[in-house]
């Protein structure tokens, strides 16, 4: 099994609720149309950062739902909606084998 983790740093205090709202929007959405059981969270203390994961069977299957999610049009309408409450490269994906 593989674990997909993403994290992503929110500019500042400001726009912590546009981020908490993002991370509710696109979890349920991504869970609805893709049953991906994905989780998300805040850190509670220091950075500002938004974390999301979710588990596969296999590589195979993470790049299957990648593909998926490159042609999403509601998908690609939140990042879009939401791309401002982001530090500019601060999104790191990690995938981890899971024992």
């Amino acid at each position: 099994m593989y674990r997909f983790v993403r994290t992503a740093t929110v500019k500042n205090a400001a726009v912590l609720p546009l981020a908490l709202a993002f991370a509710s929007e696109v979890t349920a959405h991504l869970n609805k149309s893709y049953s991906l059981k994905i989780l998300s969270g805040a850190e509670q203390y220091g950075c500002a950062r938004i974390h999301w994961h979710f588990d596969a069977d296999s590589l195979d299957e993470m790049q299957r739902i990648n593909a998926k999610l490159m042609e999403d049009r509601d998908y690609a309408a939140l990042l879009d909606k939401y791309k401002d409450v982001w530090v500019e490269g601060s999104m790191r994906d990690t995938v981890v084998r899971m024992l």
